[in-house]
């Protein structure tokens, strides 16, 4: 029996140096998931900041948009261009009818 014993207590004593063992490893597991959890941090900060910026931009973006939507369009450009060639000639014209009397 006291041999059973024995064999139970080098056991238990060899179980418990695993156990401390995966203690130790479960330790710097922790110590590394805290440096991790406080990069995540860092980059959370930092991701902020970015989107931050990039909502600034966006609205700068939106306020170009709008004054690229108030310029005239190629038509529109065209038809000044062709009413003024039309208005300059019906000038010329009517000054030449009234110069010839």
């Amino acid at each position: 029996m006291e041999g059973k014993l024995d064999r139970f207590e080098d056991r238990f004593e060899v179980m418990d140096r695993r156990f401390e063992e995966v203690d130790r490893r479960f330790a710097g597991v922790d110590g590394k998931l805290e440096r991790v959890d406080g990069r995540v941090a860092l980059l959370q900060g930092g991701l902020d900041k970015l989107e931050g910026r990039l909502t600034g931009l966006e609205g700068y973006l939106k306020g170009i948009d709008a004054r690229i939507a108030t310029l005239p369009t190629v038509w529109t450009m065209l038809g000044i261009v062709f009413t003024t060639w039309a208005l300059g000639s019906g000038i010329l014209i009517f000054a030449m009818n009234v110069l010839k009397r």
